[in-house]
């Protein structure tokens, strides 16, 4: 992988995390995730579209009740591949309190994410 194409997800990842932290979390993913994304917690089944990825992220943020700490401690951008790192302090009406540090790997295509598997602790 070129070094101009590492840049150009490595901005793109910085823009990313910029519309998460503004609350845009829903247009971050309309700008950057490929029609066919696949999604995953953890070891949970992979959630596969767009469509399917962006009604699961609108029901979760729906059900966000506190945020004590939503924050992003770095990433690092590796050939087409980010690393995202996330610290979440949140109550949710479903899940409860969720805090967790967690990790965001994303495989990045043509300018899109195409792969993203969360890794938390």
């Amino acid at each position: 992988m070129s070094a101009t194409a590492s840049s150009s997800i490595e901005s793109s990842v910085k823009d990313h995390i910029s519309l998460i932290l503004a609350g845009k979390a829903l247009e971050g993913l309309e700008k950057y995730y490929a029609e066919d994304a696949v999604m995953q917690e953890n070891d949970q089944p992979p959630r596969v579209g767009k469509a399917t990825n962006r009604a699961f992220e609108q029901d979760f943020f729906s059900k966000v009740k506190t945020v004590r700490t939503f924050a992003n401690d770095g990433y690092v951008v590796s050939g087409n591949r980010a690393f995202v790192v996330w610290r979440v302090d949140i109550d949710h009406a479903e899940w409860g309190t969720i805090n967790t540090t967690q990790v965001a790997i994303q495989e990045w295509k043509d300018g899109r994410i195409v792969r993203e598997k969360f890794v938390y602790w």
